[in-house]
């Protein structure tokens, strides 16, 4: 799915601009100001962050399960990558408001 364009004002020299974001690896939003170069990460949409609170409790229901069973379990790469996002994206709403 193609992302739409955003009008942003860059933080640092207050650039108002048009761009279309790009995505990186666990689906944030990054735009680059064209005047200063300044990087800029937006939150996760909807989706990705849907997507993502889905399977962070799919994964500690397993991990419960695991534990009943009497066994140690991880929630190995990918689980530690949701967890990332997922706190990642707090970090970026709280920082931008959008709470």
């Amino acid at each position: 799915m193609a992302l739409s364009p955003l009008r942003v004002t860059c933080p640092e020299c207050q650039h108002t601009f048009t761009e279309t974001p790009t995505r990186s690896f666990l689906g944030f939003q990054k735009i680059s100001c064209p005047s200063c170069q300044e990087k800029m990460t937006f939150p996760l949409t909807s989706g990705f962050r849907t997507t993502y609170r889905v399977l962070f409790i799919l994964m500690i229901l397993m991990l419960l399960a695991s534990l009943l069973q009497g066994q140690m379990g991880f929630p190995g790469i990918i689980g530690i990558a949701i967890c990332y996002a997922l706190f990642r994206d707090w970090q970026i709403r709280k920082e931008l408001s959008f709470d």
